[in-house]
């Protein structure tokens, strides 16, 4: 059986491959920090909520029950906009890496890598369970 067949183990392999892309590029921040005209750098995350709705069947919600509250066609709770303001600043020397929001990105990627190592790991886990049990 190849992984990559179950859409949830080509999602995970994307955001994982995403992550460590960010970490190298972060980790260059870091170590540019006292370069004169450095500019800091991010990465730009792609939208893993619309690769999982393309990659995953859609189940189809519907009123069983007079009494139920009924859906709405086209209403989509979550689709919301936030515009983020820069937040890093620029020295004299021309340098825009401030080394405390570098590592906080750092260890928010870290955080999110470890959730999708625990999730990968946890599907393994649940195939293993399945094929054991027959």
């Amino acid at each position: 059986m190849i992984l990559d067949n179950i859409p949830i183990f080509g999602l995970l392999r994307s955001k994982m491959s995403w992550l460590s892309d960010r970490q190298r590029v972060l980790a260059d921040n870091i170590a540019n920090a006292n370069t004169p005209g450095y500019g800091a750098r991010d990465l730009e995350s792609p939208d893993f909520r619309n690769l999982m709705r393309v990659q995953t069947p859609r189940m189809a919600s519907g009123v069983t029950q007079a009494n139920h509250i009924p859906i709405k066609p086209g209403v989509n709770q979550t689709a919301t906009k936030s515009e983020k303001a820069p937040d890093w600043e620029t020295t004299p020397d021309g340098n825009s890496v401030v080394l405390e929001e570098q590592m906080m990105k750092v260890a928010q990627n870290q955080m999110e890598f470890q959730t999708a190592t625990d999730l990968y790991r946890k599907s393994v886990d649940m195939i293993r369970l399945a094929i054991s049990s027959r």
